[in-house]
Order: structure tokens, then sequence, then C-alpha cells
């Protein structure tokens, strides 16, 4: 994170209050996202059991009390966090509009900004302590599945889908093959990402290439009239 994204989730600022006393519901939010913001650098700053509550709470600024009425314990609020900071990825991913009017070139194009996104050092860290937390939590992390599946591949599926509709590919089972494109292209990048190791760029996108290529080989449409003259051959 930035130092500027840092300094300002640090402020202490005066908090504004509606009628009766009670915070507004501009502010409640305000709050809510700080508190999600300071816990997400705290856990990635120190793991997930050297940071309290108290800490989080005094530096975000919000009573504990608050932090247990809505989450209940800070492996609740750890889950949390890790949805934020997907969550501002997950709307990058959502502003790609395709752009190229082959599935090739545009599939290429989408699995870059995927690509780039996934290896995000932010985005690694999180993503180690999911993992080493999600053993300890098993009904928080069945939980996390259940609720973000289908929100990354949802974006896959929506690409997919323009150049289904355009006939360059065949979209028989737009979840399963979200999933296999995110396998191809993200899959081993992330695992040697997060082992702490890259591919220089040139072989980065070397991968990147092969994957789209092999992807599309396994769904692409037949040409208009294949399908008959196939059957007029047999």
């Amino acid at each position: 994170m930035t130092n500027a994204m840092t300094n300002e989730m640090l402020e202490i600022v005066e908090f504004k209050r509606g009628p009766g006393g009670r915070p507004t519901r501009a502010e409640a939010t305000r709050r809510h996202r700080a508190l999600l913001e300071t816990a997400s650098r705290l856990f990635l700053e120190r793991g997930l059991d050297a940071v309290s509550l108290d800490e989080i709470a005094r530096q975000a600024a919000v009573a504990k009390r608050s932090i247990y009425a809505r989450y209940g314990d800070k492996s609740a609020l750890f889950v949390a966090a890790i949805e934020h900071c997907f969550a501002a990825r997950l709307d990058m991913l959502h502003a790609f509009e395709p752009s190229h009017p082959r599935a090739e070139s545009g599939l290429l194009a989408f699995g870059r900004k995927f690509l780039d996104l996934a290896l995000e050092p932010d985005a690694l860290a999180l993503l180690r302590l999911f993992i080493t937390a999600a053993p300890r939590f098993p009904g928080l992390a069945k939980l996390f599945v259940e609720r973000n599946r289908h929100r990354a591949t949802g974006e896959v599926v929506r690409v997919l889908a323009f150049y289904g509709d355009r006939g360059e590919i065949r979209l028989r089972d737009p979840q399963l093959m979200a999933e296999q494109f995110f396998i191809l292209v993200v899959g081993i990048p992330q695992r040697l990402a997060l082992l702490g190791l890259r591919e220089p760029p040139q072989q980065e996108q070397r991968r990147l290439r092969a994957a789209i290529r092999l992807f599309l080989d396994g769904c692409r449409a037949e040409p208009r009239g294949a399908k008959s003259r196939d059957a007029r051959s047999r």
C-alpha cells in the first residue's frame, strides 16, 4: 500500500453525527471502510495472531464493541478485511471492457489484466495469510469461498460471453469455463509468486499466450457450415 493510503487510514477525524447523536449513514460507511482498511494493513504487516482487536479499534478510531457487534471475533473480521481488499481488485476487473474484435487478442488483454492483479504484492500477501489461517477456521474459509467463488469468475464469464455472442467461442458451461480460464492464466504464475518466485516478463507473457491459445482450442466455435460439411462426408 502507498504511504498516502496508509496515512489516510491512520488519520483520526471528528466523526459526523446525525440527529440523536448517531453517526450519519455516510459516516457509518466511512468508519466501516476505515476499520477494514486498518485491519487489512495490520494483518499484512504482522499476521493474524500478532494483531489485537484493541489495536485495530484504536488505529481505526472505532469502538471495539462495534467490532464485536458486527463480526463477533477477530477471525470473522480477518475474512471481511480480505474480502474488502479483493473487492477493489474485482472492481478493476469489472472496469475492463473487451475492445478487441477477435477472441485471441481480447482474451490476451483480459488475461494480462487478470494476471497483473493476481500477482500484486498485497494480493499475494493476503492470499498467503488466508492459506495459513484457513485450516484453523474451516467454517469461515468455507464461507469465504462460497461468497466469493463466483465474484471473480463472474467477470471472466462476462468477457467470455462477449466473444460467445460474437460466435467465436462456445459457452456450454460458463462457470466451469471461467474456472478453467482462471487456472490456465493465473494458476502457475500465482503459485510461483506465492513461493517468492516470478518468471521474467518475456517468459510470463509467453506462458500467457500459450494459456489463451490452449483455452481457445478447447472452446472455439466451428466455422459456419462445418457441421453440415462433416455430416455430408460421413
